[in-house]
C-alpha cells in the first residue's frame, strides 16, 4: 500500500515536472489585447515566415479559459490578452527579426 502511494506520488511529480519545463522553454517577447492584437498576430506570422518557432496564448486563466471567451465574444470591452511566445532557443533571432519589423513598419508609416 505504501509503495503504491509512493509510486504515485513520484509519477505525479514527474508529471509536474515535464510541465513546468516545456512552459519554461517559451519566453514571451509580446503582449497585447483589443486592437494591439491584430499587430501581434501580424509579428507572429512575420516570424513564422522567418522559421522562427513562436506561438500566440491568451492569458486567461485555463480553467476559466471558455468561460471568459464566450463572456468576451459579448463583452467588447474586456477583450482577451493574448501574447506572442518565443521558443527559448530562437529568442536572439526573434528579437533581431523583431527590430527589423519595427524599423520596416516605422519607416512605412512616416511614408
Amino acid at each position: 500500500m505504501v509503495m503504491g502511494g509512493l509510486l504515485l506520488l513520484l509519477i505525479v511529480l514527474a508529471a509536474m515536472y515535464l510541465l513546468y519545463s516545456r512552459s519554461a522553454q517559451w519566453k514571451t517577447v509580446m503582449a497585447a489585447s483589443g486592437p494591439e492584437a491584430r499587430d501581434l498576430h501580424a509579428r507572429h506570422a512575420f516570424l513564422k515566415s522567418k522559421q522562427v518557432k513562436c506561438r500566440v496564448k491568451s492569458e486567461t486563466d485555463a480553467a476559466l479559459s471558455a468561460i471568459q471567451t464566450a463572456a468576451e465574444a459579448v463583452d467588447l470591452h474586456h477583450p482577451e490578452s493574448l501574447k506572442l511566445d518565443v521558443h527559448a532557443k530562437d529568442l536572439d533571432k526573434a528579437e533581431a527579426l523583431l527590430l527589423q519589423y519595427e524599423e520596416k513598419h516605422a519607416a512605412s508609416a512616416l511614408l
